[in-house]
């Protein structure tokens, strides 16, 4: 998931690959608490991983995505902006 295909001045294709979903949500966890998220459960036992990446996966088209999707995950509650960014608050016990 979010591919892109581009033509290069040369007219040959290139390839881009934005990270996943579920990357960005560790990258920023790991950010925030160090990269040991074994305390963790795996996201797909909260969350449908493909189908957020399927969500926020890039427009082949010039219109912008609008919304946001949010559900608690290993101590926080986190948004996923349209524009793939993802936002963490923690969630006090």
């Amino acid at each position: 998931m979010g591919e892109t295909t581009t033509n290069a001045p040369s007219d040959e294709q290139t390839t881009v690959r934005e990270p996943s979903i579920v990357v960005l949500i560790q990258a920023a966890i790991a950010a925030r608490d160090g990269p040991d998220m074994s305390d963790c459960p795996p996201l797909y036992e909260v969350i449908d991983p493909d189908a957020l990446d399927t969500l926020f996966a890039p427009l082949h088209r010039e219109s912008e995505r609008h919304g946001k999707v949010i559900f608690e995950y290993c101590g926080y509650e986190v948004t996923v902006h349209a524009d793939r960014t993802v936002e963490l608050e923690s969630i006090d016990a």
